[in-house]
């Protein structure tokens, strides 16, 4: 009874083996729309960060990483698309689908720094990089 037992589960191991190798698994090629592999990476940047300018240019006064939002709507609608935020470094990343986007950081509660927005073309499978640049009103 042992060897009938054995060679039954030993059949039924084989089968399921069979049956999984002939199954096709997932197509490499179908991409999940859910999660785009495209959008815009890139840094907001405050400047100037001196009341002077000299040449050559000071490192001290070398523009600086602002933390902030960054609203991103698709054009030409103007429907806000998502939300993000800047690290401590300045940088963002954001998946998009392919299309038109203006990418608009928020400005300080005075008013500086002033950020403006930029538009961008986002490509399939690539991320645009985008650098956003904010006036401090330094003069």
């Amino acid at each position: 009874m042992t060897r009938s037992l054995a060679a039954s589960v030993l059949a039924a191991v084989t089968c399921l083996a069979a049956t999984a190798a002939a199954e096709p698994g997932p197509d490499p090629a179908a991409r999940d729309i859910s999660r785009p592999d495209s959008g815009v990476r890139g840094r907001v940047l405050m400047s100037p960060t001196c009341p002077v300018e000299s040449n050559p240019p000071d490192p001290k006064c070398a523009p600086r990483p602002y933390r902030t939002t960054v609203r991103i709507r698709a054009l030409p609608s103007g429907d806000l698309v998502k939300r993000v935020h800047t690290d401590d470094d300045g940088r963002f990343r954001a998946r998009l689908r392919p299309g038109r986007y203006r990418l608009s950081p928020r400005s300080g509660k005075s008013g500086y720094p002033r950020c403006e927005p930029r538009d961008v073309r986002v490509r399939a499978h690539r991320f645009k990089r985008v650098r956003l640049d904010c006036d401090t009103g330094i003069r």
